[in-house]
């Protein structure tokens, strides 16, 4: 009966075999948009700065010197708020290839050209992922607010312009077949005269900001993010870029003391089991 009783009550276990992926959460609240669907919950009546101190990341990434690692995340809220973003993606580019996860709102003709002089510095490649919702403006605007669209769309095309090959990440609001979805983001495109590919866009299921923990089973542990990455935030280690603000999925104070293993014990953790796929933090915003 014990047996049976502790079987029921310990959450089940996903433990990292090997970090290959980190995402540096730059801040948890700084950003320029009030999206209805954002997980991450803020005052609606000021804007908050929390970005994680330089010294705290000049700190982690020392820790990855010698180690192999396949790929870096730069993440927010709005990671191009953070008043050391520049430097912040310079130190990343010398370790792997780093995606920067943005709303796309504070990248003009002018920031895309410097974006491409720090991309051309290094080795490894730069990849930014612009959240765009929908090819019609006044839907995208509905859900990210006014304005978000013409930002998004701009630094998309900003980014194409000197010769970056961005991915557009688009929450399915409306429930649509994916191939609809592509076929449409194709077409806008195209008539722009860009010819866009499945790898440009990133089509992620809607989920209502509210989850109730539901029965975690039947699910493959390697295809959860918690398996193969961690994450920095301005108050330790977190398992998943969705959990920062969870003391449930804290697992250390930085790379030199993080835990290896993971209790999948959070609501949103039951919506990445049912999934079976990756879910990563822009795939919520």
């Amino acid at each position: 009966m014990e047996n049976q009783l502790a079987e029921l009550i310990v959450p089940p276990v996903v433990e990292l075999k090997e970090l290959k992926n980190l995402f540096l959460q730059l801040s948890s609240k700084a950003c320029n948009l009030k999206c209805k669907n954002c997980y991450i919950e803020r005052n609606p009546l000021k804007n908050e700065e929390d970005f994680i101190p330089i010294e705290k990341i000049k700190e982690n990434l020392s820790i990855l010197k010698g180690r192999k690692i396949n790929s870096l995340y730069l993440t927010g809220g709005e990671p191009l708020l953070h008043p050391d973003f520049n430097q912040i993606l310079r130190m990343c580019l010398k370790i792997t290839n780093t995606t920067v996860m943005s709303n796309g709102t504070m990248i003009n003709d002018k920031k895309a050209r410097f974006l491409r002089k720090i991309d051309d510095e290094s080795q490894f490649e730069t990849i930014y992922r612009i959240s765009l919702d929908s090819t019609n403006e006044l839907e995208n605007d509905e859900m990210r607010g006014r304005g978000s669209y013409r930002k998004a769309l701009g630094a998309i095309m900003s980014l194409i312009k000197y010769e970056f090959n961005p991915i557009i990440s688009v929450v399915n609001y409306k429930n649509l077949k994916k191939e609809e979805i592509f076929d449409d983001f194709m077409n806008f495109f195209r008539k722009k005269g860009i010819e866009i590919d499945e790898i440009n866009l990133k089509i992620i299921p809607y989920f209502p900001k509210n989850i109730e923990m539901e029965e975690i089973k039947n699910f493959e542990k390697e295809m959860l993010d918690c398996a193969t990455s961690r994450v920095i935030s301005k108050n330790g280690v977190y398992a998943c870029p969705m959990l920062t603000n969870d003391y449930r999925a804290r697992l250390g104070s930085s790379l030199a003391d993080y835990s290896k293993v993971n209790y999948l014990d959070c609501e949103k953790c039951s919506i990445c089991t049912k999934l079976g796929q990756r879910v990563q933090v822009n795939d919520w915003i």
